[in-house]
């Protein structure tokens, strides 16, 4: 479990940098309710860590698990979320499929919407959320070591470290996620350590992809944004962009959806 805690530990420190391969996908309905997703494959991850010598004990079976966790079985007894909080993701679901013996491993994140004002509010705090649940170590069956008031001071520190960069917005016929300020982005992309290490890694073992999907309930009207695709209905929407075009092209990673 060393090895899978370290992986985790990972996850956790770069997951909001976009440094796996991780497609988001944000479905919206006829009457504006919807659905918020994350898909993260850690393959890479888990080759980067062998590659810093973190190998899985040889004397041990490969560990392979398929665990689903609801965030409604944690959420009435927190005492670290809000009653805000607690409404917005009483329907979330983490769910984690890993096969070591393949260096496989997939966590997916979901929560529901009731109406789509409150979807920049769970995309922008869901981790934070699910990380002050502990439900990542309640999906690996890894415990703690901290106290809680250290957890949570830890859930902080590992929030984006150029999320203050974005303003996400969502309003019935209009998505959007744009830089608020370029020079200010170069800046602290050129200062974070952890994205550095990324790239150089991402030079070896191939380079981390971000994929955001939008299904909308209408047709697209306009739309500017990253590798940009749409279906042949017009309905659903694909940005792509890769940890090297965030760094090197800010100016590109923005993207903005009418319908």
């Amino acid at each position: 479990m060393k090895f899978i805690s370290l992986v985790l530990f990972s996850l956790v420190t770069l997951i909001f940098s976009s440094c796996l391969d991780t497609e988001e996908k944000i479905v919206v309905n006829a009457d504006n309710s919807g659905s918020y997703s994350m898909t993260l494959d850690l393959g890479k991850m888990l080759e980067m860590a062998a590659t810093m010598g973190a190998k899985p004990d040889s004397d041990r079976a490969k560990e392979k698990k398929d665990t689903t966790i609801y965030l409604k079985n944690y959420l009435d007894t927190a005492t670290n979320i809000t009653a805000e909080e607690k409404a917005l993701y009483r329907d979330g679901v983490l769910s984690m499929k890993m096969d070591e013996e393949k260096n496989e491993m997939k966590i997916v994140v979901s929560c529901p919407f009731k109406k789509i004002g409150d979807l920049a509010s769970i995309k922008n705090n869901f981790f934070n959320v699910i990380q002050k649940l502990k439900a990542f170590e309640n999906a690996t069956g890894e415990k703690s070591k901290g106290n809680d008031s250290e957890d949570v001071k830890m859930g902080m520190k590992s929030t984006n470290p150029i999320g203050d960069q974005f303003t996400f917005l969502a309003s019935a016929g209009k998505i959007s996620n744009t830089i608020n300020n370029i020079e200010a982005y170069k800046a602290k992309i050129a200062a974070d350590s952890s994205l550095a290490m990324m790239s150089q890694m991402s030079a070896m073992i191939g380079d981390f992809k971000y994929r955001t999907v939008l299904v909308l309930p209408k047709v697209v009207k306009k739309y500017d944004g990253p590798g940009s695709s749409i279906s042949t209905d017009k309905k659903t929407l694909t940005f792509e962009t890769t940890l090297t075009e965030m760094m090197e092209h800010p100016e590109k990673v923005s993207y903005i959806v009418e319908y």
